[in-house]
């Protein structure tokens, strides 16, 4: 049997995303995966949560509840941060503190799993404080935040080395990263991440976070993924967002006890995406993205 230990962090108005998630999770564990999952949330309502314990109709897990004191967080708020960042995000830096456990894969809630998560959970970061994916913008980020190591990563798909985290007061090593780069970080906790743990992160193969942030970028355009993150402000969800394989999301949502929007919708969302990409990006059928999405699309399925 292999026990596999997932957290989320999430405020109330993203439960039916983790819902979908961890449905996705379910729905691919393999029968012999014994899933704990961890939900760190000031303010999910009984009603989600009991939602989210009726996901046990598609495979049996383990969950336990983490409320937060935002107090705790007083130096992070100060970071600069994109506009779809929550105070959430951060709450992933106090996972030492909040949960027991050795190690821990973390995941964001605007994501599907299309695999059993073994694999992942097992992969060795005895030397590391964790294993992450390149960023999509990984090159630019890089350079900002000047990095000793070659890559950026996304925080979005973490497996955490909980236990070096305490041995190295990780918590410590945030909070005065966050001190000295008020000005600089503008990725809140990701930027935090990659500064504090630079050259200590362990670079995970791209199948467990390909990142679409819309029709032509992407981290990984292959058709083969373990994970399909939907970064970004473009969420599937939302109408008329231009953002592709909004169908996974769909496929694992209608499994959960929240409501999903019904066919007409979705091909009338599809539509209206297409409209929206072309107002944003005119001439992106030039953009070498678009080239490689159609090859792999058409060569590679």
């Amino acid at each position: 049997m292999s026990e596999i230990k997932i957290c989320f962090t999430v405020d109330n108005n993203y439960a039916q995303y983790i819902g979908s998630a961890m449905a996705s999770v379910l729905c691919n564990a393999d029968s012999n995966d014994k899933l704990t999952f961890y939900i760190i949330s000031s303010d999910i309502t009984e009603e989600n949560k009991e939602k989210i314990n009726n996901l046990k109709r598609i495979k049996d897990f383990n969950i336990e509840y983490i409320k937060p004191k935002e107090d705790e967080f007083s130096e992070f708020k100060k970071i600069k941060t994109t506009g779809y960042l929550p105070l959430t995000s951060f709450y992933r830096l106090k996972l030492a503190s909040y949960i027991n456990e050795d190690k821990i894969i973390y995941l964001d809630p605007d994501l599907i799993v299309n695999s059993s998560l073994e694999e992942l959970y097992n992969t060795n970061v005895e030397q590391y404080f964790m294993g992450a994916i390149a960023d999509i913008g990984s090159k630019r980020y890089h350079k900002r935040n000047q990095l000793k190591q070659k890559f950026y990563i996304n925080s979005g798909v973490l497996l955490i080395n909980l236990k070096k985290w305490r041995q190295e007061n990780a918590e410590e090593i945030f909070i005065k990263c966050a001190k000295d780069n008020q000005n600089v970080f503008i990725l809140g906790d990701q930027d935090i991440l990659n500064k504090a743990f630079d050259g200590k992160i362990l670079k995970l193969d791209s199948k467990w976070n390909v990142q679409v942030s819309n029709y032509t970028s992407r981290s990984n355009y292959s058709l083969k993924f373990n994970i399909l993150h939907y970064t970004g402000p473009q969420k599937p969800w939302k109408y008329g967002a231009y953002t592709p394989f909004k169908e996974y999301y769909f496929k694992y949502s209608t499994l959960t006890d929240w409501e999903t929007p019904d066919k007409k919708w979705q091909k009338e969302s599809n539509l209206k995406s297409y409209i929206n990409y072309f107002r944003h990006r005119p001439l992106f059928i030039f953009r070498p993205g678009f080239i490689k999405a159609v090859y792999y699309y058409m060569l590679k399925k």
